[in-house]
């Protein structure tokens, strides 16, 4: 707990439910005739489209829920030695946000719901954010600050 109003720790997704399931209901609800990508357990995180699997952080702030992804890639280049493939030029940008975060915010593992934060690391201490639902800038940094040596991040754009 962080001043009692922040808690945070990893979330390895489990396989039931099925995420496919929840990315259908999901998209009836929101009206949706058709899904392209929805996203998937792989190698204990989370799979969207042709990305790597993000790392996934669960935190909850002032009782509200949040899920912080990360993309494995870019964490591991924060390691001093480390080589990593790059990721697509724009992924953050290009990345159907909604598609992703409305099946993983109604996961039964947040009570009430989630907000869902992607999380992109251009380099130094800067990172952005995509966020679905509420922002919570201070609890993403403080996810990067657990995952990484850097303790001080800042917001970019």
């Amino acid at each position: 707990m962080l001043d009692g109003m922040l808690s945070l720790e990893p979330w390895f997704p489990p396989t039931s439910p099925d995420l496919a399931v929840l990315a259908m209901v999901a998209a009836d609800e929101a009206g949706l005739e058709s899904l392209r990508d929805w996203p998937t357990v792989q190698k204990g995180g989370i799979g969207f489209g042709s990305l790597p699997p993000f790392l996934c952080w669960r935190g909850t702030e002032n009782g509200a829920c949040h899920l912080v992804l990360l993309q494995a890639r870019e964490v591991g280049a924060l390691v001093p030695g480390a080589r990593t493939a790059p990721l697509p030029e724009g992924w953050l940008d290009a990345l159907d946000l909604a598609a992703l975060a409305r099946p993983l915010a109604r996961h039964p593992d947040f009570p009430g719901g989630a907000s869902i934060h992607v999380v992109h690391l251009p380099g130094g201490q800067a990172f952005r954010i995509r966020t679905f639902g509420v922002p919570s800038d201070g609890l993403v940094a403080e996810v990067l600050k657990r995952t990484s040596h850097i303790q001080i991040w800042n917001l970019s754009d």
